[in-house]
C-alpha cells in the first residue's frame, strides 16, 4: 500500500505533512513581516498628527516642561476657541467647502468627457493632443503662476471665485490633466461591444457616454471627485496669487494670518503654539472625517482603476 502510494503521488504521507506544515510555518512568516512593515509606515503618518493633537491640548506649562511629552497636565480646550475665532472659522469654511465642491464636481464631469474621447475616438492630432496632457500634467503651476495672473488680472477675476471654478468645468484646473489621464485609462480597458449594443439600439455618442459608460466609470468618478477635492481644499498657492481680502480666504490662507491674529488677542511666541497647533487641525479635521467615512470605498476604487499597477 505504502509503495503504491509513493507510486500514485510520489510523496510519503509524512514527507507531504512535513510540506503543508513547512509551507504553513512560511505564510504566518511572511504575514508577520507584511504586518511589522504596515506598522513602521503606519507609525510614520499618524505620529505628527497624534504629535499635533497634543500639542494643540497643551498650555504654556505644559509647552515648556520638558517632562511633558504626550498627555498635557491641563487640557487647554481653550486653544480651539481662540484657534476657531483666529481662523474666522465659519466664514473661511463655507468659502472653502463651496469652492473645492463645485470645482470638484464639475472637473470630475468635465475630465471624465475629454478622458472618453481620447480613449474612444480616432482623430487627427489625437496623440499629438493627448502628449500635450501629459506635458501639463509634469509642468508645475508654479512656474506658470505669473502667466495665469496677467491673464486672470485681464478677465477682471481677482477677488473672485471664477479662476478655481471656470477651468475645473473646461477639465482643466488643479491636477485636471491627471484626471484625464485617470479617465483615459480606465475607458481604454472597457469592452467595445458595449458600444456596439448601444449604437444597434440607436443611441448615438453622447447617450452612450452619459447611460453606458459614465454609470460603469463609478470608480474613477470616486477616485477623481476625492484627489479633486482635497486638492482643491488645500491648495494655497493660487489663492494667495488671486485673493487678498480676507472675508475671501479659504481655510488654509487663514492659517498664514493666524499669528497675526493671535497679535491682536495677545498672544505670541509660545503662547500661541498651541492655538496655532489647533488651528492646524481645524484646517485638516473635515479631510479627516471624509476619509474616515469614504477609505474603504477609495481603496477598492483605487484597485479597479490600475492606479497601483
Amino acid at each position: 500500500m505504502a509503495a503504491r502510494t509513493r507510486t500514485l503521488t510520489g510523496v510519503k504521507p509524512a514527507s507531504k505533512l512535513e510540506w503543508l506544515r513547512g509551507q504553513s510555518a512560511r505564510r504566518l512568516i511572511t504575514r508577520t513581516i507584511v504586518l511589522i512593515l504596515l506598522a513602521d509606515v503606519a507609525f510614520i503618518f499618524v505620529v505628527p498628527i497624534l504629535r499635533l493633537i497634543s500639542t494643540s491640548l497643551m498650555d504654556i506649562m505644559d509647552l515648556y516642561d520638558p517632562t511633558v511629552v504626550w498627555l498635557p497636565r491641563r487640557w487647554a480646550w481653550e486653544n480651539y476657541e481662540r484657534a476657531f475665532q483666529a481662523l474666522q472659522y465659519g466664514q473661511a469654511f463655507r468659502n472653502t467647502v463651496f469652492v473645492a465642491g463645485i470645482a470638484a464636481i464639475l472637473q470630475t464631469l468635465s475630465c471624465a468627457m475629454v478622458g472618453y474621447g481620447f480613449a474612444r475616438f480616432k482623430f487627427p492630432g489625437r496623440d499629438r493632443l493627448f502628449m500635450l496632457v501629459l506635458f501639463a500634467m509634469i509642468v508645475p503651476p508654479h512656474a506658470i503662476i505669473i502667466q495665469l495672473f496677467i491673464l486672470v488680472s485681464k478677465l477682471k477675476w481677482l477677488e473672485t471665485y471664477w479662476p478655481f471654478i471656470v477651468p475645473s468645468a473646461f477639465g482643466m484646473g488643479l491636477r485636471g490633466a491627471l484626471f484625464i489621464f485617470i479617465y483615459r485609462q480606465f475607458f481604454k480597458g472597457m469592452p467595445w461591444e458595449l458600444e456596439d449594443a448601444a449604437m444597434i439600439d440607436g443611441a448615438g455618442p453622447l447617450r452612450i457616454f452619459l447611460n453606458v459608460m459614465l454609470p460603469l466609470a463609478q470608480p474613477a468618478i470616486l477616485v477623481v471627485f476625492l484627489f479633486s477635492f482635497v486638492w482643491h481644499w488645500n491648495d494655497s498657492l493660487e489663492p494667495s496669487i488671486y485673493l487678498s481680502r480676507p472675508e475671501n480666504f479659504f481655510l488654509p490662507q487663514r492659517l498664514s494670518v493666524v499669528e497675526a491674529a493671535l497679535s491682536n488677542l495677545q498672544l505670541r511666541g509660545m503662547w500661541g503654539t498651541g492655538t496655532i497647533m489647533s488651528a492646524t487641525l481645524l484646517v485638516i479635521l473635515p479631510l479627516l472625517v471624509l476619509y474616515l467615512f469614504t477609505q474603504r470605498y477609495f481603496v477598492e476604487s483605487i484597485e479597479r482603476t490600475g492606479l497601483i499597477d
